[in-house]
């Protein structure tokens, strides 16, 4: 039987669900291929839900090698939903960064704040409140306002578990 073309459409939205990259957290390289989570010789099946996008290097391993499982797959498939419904590309970059470091203390410049806004507000981060540089504005009628330039937040317990079931494939809901 010959192999049906993966439609265009159905390409672009796997691979932009992606960010064009790998869809495996501790990957994510930029070199990708469309990948059948249930092989398409089982199922003849090219849909949006069953295709996820894998460097060449995890492609081998999770169709050839097998060193990556097809229940693994699923949950990074699963998980990009979330991430890309929930978190902004900053935040999930943190969350890589994070993953790989294991740092619990990190500074974001001015606006940081609305940059990891939704990670802080499921209780991932708790920013510290440190005292730094600010912007102060005064006017001559009395108006003042003073303006952050740093922000400096703590990964919770709450959100170390989350990173390290990001990493690691497992459910992240």
């Amino acid at each position: 039987m010959s192999r049906d073309t993966i439609p265009a459409e159905v390409k672009r939205a796997v691979l932009v669900e992606a960010g064009h990259r790998c869809a495996i957290p501790t990957c994510r390289a930029t070199t990708t291929e469309i990948a059948h989570i249930v092989p398409w010789a089982d199922t003849q099946d090219n849909s949006f839900e069953n295709l996820i996008a894998l460097c060449p290097n995890c492609h081998t391993r999770f169709d050839q090698k097998k060193e990556i499982d097809r229940l693994a797959v699923k949950m990074y498939k699963h998980n990009l939903g979330i991430l890309n419904n929930r978190y902004g590309e900053f935040e999930r970059r943190l969350f890589e960064l994070l993953a790989k470091s294991g740092e619990r203390v990190f500074v974001l410049g001015a606006a940081g704040d609305l940059l990891v806004a939704n990670a802080v507000k499921d209780g991932f981060f708790e920013d510290k409140h440190v005292q730094g540089m600010n912007f102060d504005i005064k006017s001559d009628s009395g108006y003042s306002k003073s303006f952050p330039m740093t922000f400096t937040y703590w990964v919770t317990d709450a959100g170390v578990e989350f990173i390290k079931r990001f990493a690691s494939g497992n459910d992240i809901a």
